[in-house]
């Protein structure tokens, strides 16, 4: 059988295809993280600037100007933000209009250790080194970043993902109804 690219991986075993199919591309989840920072650029805007106008503590800070009041609160709420809603929805809302969602390796729900190794240490580290790791995404066999390596987790398209889940079960059930 000819090997076709767009099926990815070079296995030939139909589950790593179907995996390969299901998990989201680089441009959908940089799509994504931009509506995502939006989000959270006009919720800063909303709550964060006025609060900290009126009680004319925006430019105070902790020892060093980059501990001020103001990046403390957007980075309370920007990791606040992506470790809620990764754990309460398995997706976040620029996650959701994308159609894509985070599940864990073995396909189970999200544990929270799970949400804090990507959400929160992936995040920070991937952030620190000027969101470089990111583009593992582009390099890596079934599309994983270094936030996903830390919590063993995918990032897939929910509507491949239902198609995977319902062909892997038709195709166990027929191949123990057959046996």
């Amino acid at each position: 059988m000819e090997q076709n690219e767009r099926y990815g991986p070079e296995h030939d075993t139909l589950f790593d295809k179907l995996d390969y199919m299901a998990t989201a591309h680089f441009f959908t989840r940089f799509f994504s993280y931009i509506i995502d920072i939006i989000i959270l650029w006009a919720v800063s805007q909303i709550l964060i600037y006025p609060i900290l106008n009126v009680f004319e503590i925006r430019d105070a800070y902790l020892w060093i100007p980059f501990f001020s009041i103001d990046n403390i609160m957007t980075a309370l709420i920007y990791f606040s933000y992506f470790v809620l809603m990764t754990h309460f929805f398995q997706q976040t809302l620029g996650k959701m209009i994308t159609g894509i969602s985070v599940i864990s390796q073995d396909g189970r729900r999200l544990t929270f250790a799970q949400v804090i190794y990507r959400e929160l240490v992936g995040r920070f580290i991937n952030n620190q080194l000027f969101y470089l790791p990111y583009l593992m995404v582009i390099f890596t066999e079934n599309r994983i970043g270094l936030h996903d390596f830390f919590a063993d987790t995918y990032v897939v398209k929910n509507n491949y993902q239902s198609y995977k889940n319902m062909i892997k079960a038709r195709y166990l059930r027929e191949t123990y109804d057959g046996q």
